[in-house]
């Protein structure tokens, strides 16, 4: 550890200081079985926060890791929480928010798109993001393709499945009369890009 990097220290902290940098909907079965969870148990690991560079008026911290595990103290009427504090500067912070949630392993479509999206206007190249995130360094590049030409209904149908990102990528190409002509030709339950 260099001189200059703080020791992380664990600290009892107000859940209402903390900002939620990179904040994601969560599955409510999940939800609950975090809050049944720490009751029963306790909280296991303490969120993770860095102080607050957000700017985000009365906020002291904004949080890495743990939204989960913040939002069932809160339901069980908790008002502080045990909180890894570390020292880093707004962009890692947010970066190490964005790999937190991409390395879940049911991560959702929408809240990988949205790290892309981040770490590209960050100023982050297809490999790099690739490196961040998990994924293949083609595959950053094809979506970044899709968001760029607005493709934004074939983003969707190949984060749910419905078409492979090969073929997204060449309808991209299309005119749009033509994909509308694609569209009509397909049944309903083909392909719901639209």
């Amino acid at each position: 550890m260099s001189k200059n990097m703080k020791t992380p220290t664990v600290k009892l902290i107000p859940i209402d200081k903390i900002n939620i940098l990179n904040p994601r909907v969560r599955n409510q079965k999940v939800f609950k079985d975090i809050v049944a969870n720490i009751a029963q148990v306790g909280l296991k690991r303490p969120v993770t926060v860095t102080k607050c560079h957000s700017g985000v008026p009365d906020k002291d911290y904004d949080l890495i890791c743990g939204q989960g595990r913040i939002e069932a103290f809160i339901t069980q009427g908790q008002t502080k929480i045990p909180a890894l504090v570390i020292d880093v500067d707004e962009e890692t912070a947010l970066i190490m928010s964005l790999v937190e949630n991409m390395a879940r392993r049911h991560h959702s479509s929408l809240e990988l798109l949205k790290g892309i999206d981040l770490l590209k206007d960050k100023g982050y190249n297809a490999r790099a993001i690739a490196a961040k995130i998990g994924v293949t360094e083609s595959y950053v590049a094809d979506i970044l393709t899709l968001r760029e030409r607005g493709e934004e209904r074939l983003v969707n149908a190949v984060e749910n499945g419905q078409m492979p990102l090969a073929l997204a990528i060449t309808i991209a190409t299309f005119p749009d009369d033509e994909q509308r002509a694609l569209h009509d030709a397909l049944p309903p339950h083909d392909f719901q890009w639209c």
